[in-house]
């Protein structure tokens, strides 16, 4: 028998919020990539207009609004099973804090709006959308808790991001990014299965069961070396450096080793439940890693650091 929630405490939307976990809406910033490793291009060719720019913005807040639907939906389906999670207990519908009916309205009113703005967006940015709700509805009725399809599933999550990026800024997307989306997705996905078998109760989720960390300390590692690989592959590409009118774009390698690197040590770190894709951007190196990056990147591929 779950433990009962306890009694409603604090104010309801404060709660409504939490549950939609906008600290994860980071992820959606996957919309944007395509737009702008394209910028450069665009902005020669006369495209980047703000017209553009709004359609690309609404569809990440299309994504952020799906993603926070998704979240809900999870939960309301996972409430008992969260009950008896050392972490999850906590989240609103699990703890009594946001009654299930309210989070039912919440769903329905997230998913409309989604599709607003989806369909604002244009083109077939709605489709896209409809089939990471359609994806993650699956997920959650039954693809959750089968091992290894769990982490796909999540993976496919991310490439629908960039393809309905590349859809709605009407560019064209390079494969090595797609297999590079693919394979970072996987990493992030097994390595937060692998810090749950190291702090939790694995009883709570079925997939969780069928994991063995042996297999994960093995596919982890060859993960980051070819996420990596793909990336330097990517920025060795002639067609990249064309694009950007750049040769010094491999200098950035050693930015993703140490993402990739911070994020692994962080899964070992058995003290703290907390999900270590959540703690990595709380973590100082690991942000200032990713800023430095992200700064770098744009220096070069705009134009500001010359190709000689």
């Amino acid at each position: 028998m779950s433990t009962p929630p306890p009694p409603h405490q604090g104010p309801r939307v404060g709660a409504f919020v939490r549950a939609l976990r906008p600290h994860q809406w980071i992820k959606n910033a996957f919309v944007l990539a395509p737009l702008v490793f394209a910028g450069p291009t665009l902005r020669a060719e006369g495209h980047l207009t703000q017209t553009l720019i709004l359609h690309v913005l609404l569809g990440v807040a299309a994504f952020c609004l799906q993603s926070s639907a998704t979240y809900l939906l999870n939960d309301i389906h996972d409430v008992e099973a969260d009950r008896r999670h050392p972490v999850k207990r906590f989240r609103p519908i699990a703890a009594g804090e946001l009654p299930v009916r309210a989070a039912w309205s919440g769903f329905w009113g997230m998913l409309a709006a989604a599709a607003v703005l989806s369909w604002l967006a244009g083109g077939l940015f709605i489709a896209y959308v409809g089939a990471y709700f359609v994806m993650n509805t699956a997920y959650s009725k039954g693809l959750k808790h089968i091992a290894w399809v769990d982490a796909a599933v999540i993976s496919l999550g991310f490439v629908l991001r960039i393809l309905a990026g590349a859809e709605v800024a009407h560019v064209h997307l390079s494969h090595w990014l797609v297999a590079c989306t693919v394979l970072l997705a996987l990493f992030l996905a097994l390595g937060k299965r692998k810090h749950e078998l190291l702090t939790s109760d694995t009883s709570h989720r079925v997939a969780l069961m069928r994991y063995r960390q042996a297999h994960l300390n093995v596919a982890l590692p060859l993960l980051a070396w070819a996420t990596a690989g793909v990336y330097l592959g990517y920025t060795l590409d002639p067609d990249t450096a064309d694009r950007f009118g750049t040769q010094h774009l491999p200098w950035t390698v050693p930015f993703p080793l140490l993402g990739l690197w911070r994020f692994a040590k962080l899964l070992d770190d058995a003290e703290t439940p907390l999900s270590p894709t959540e703690r990595m951007l709380r973590d100082p190196i690991f942000v200032a890693n990713l800023a430095c990056w992200a700064i770098v990147v744009s220096l070069l591929i705009y134009g500001v650091v010359g190709s000689a």
